[in-house]
């Protein structure tokens, strides 16, 4: 399946352009087996494909890359601060579905949606 970055996702329960709290993301990524992708860079999230970004940025340690799965963020960002889901509930963080679809990694075929973090200046009153 292509990447589809417009109308409903096929599935997915979301679609691109929603607004979805970022445990809402990570619980529908878990129960129903879809890889969630955090994106930090606008312009590479709307105007590039996941498939590509896995592909130009295979050899940069995954840490260091504009875009990390949603998992792997909340547990690292847990990890600095034990309180950070907590923090999370109080006041939530809304993600923009930039895109969704499906692709093979390492031979095993995928479900995922890409997600964008929203700017600093969207995100005035959290306190992490």
């Amino acid at each position: 399946m292509e990447t589809k970055r417009d109308g409903e996702c096929n599935t997915f329960a979301v679609a691109p352009g929603e607004k979805v709290d970022i445990l809402e993301l990570e619980e529908l990524g878990s129960r129903y087996g879809i890889a969630m992708y955090l994106y930090f860079e606008e312009d590479l999230a709307r105007n590039s494909t996941l498939q590509k970004d896995m592909d130009d940025f295979e050899a940069v340690p995954e840490y260091e890359r504009p875009f990390i799965r949603l998992e792997k963020f909340i547990a690292f960002a847990a990890s600095q601060d034990p309180t950070f889901r907590d923090k999370l509930k109080e006041l939530p963080l809304i993600l923009e579905v930039i895109a969704c679809g499906e692709m093979t990694l390492a031979g095993t075929h995928h479900r995922y949606i890409t997600t964008l973090m929203p700017f600093l200046d969207d995100m005035e009153a959290l306190d992490i």
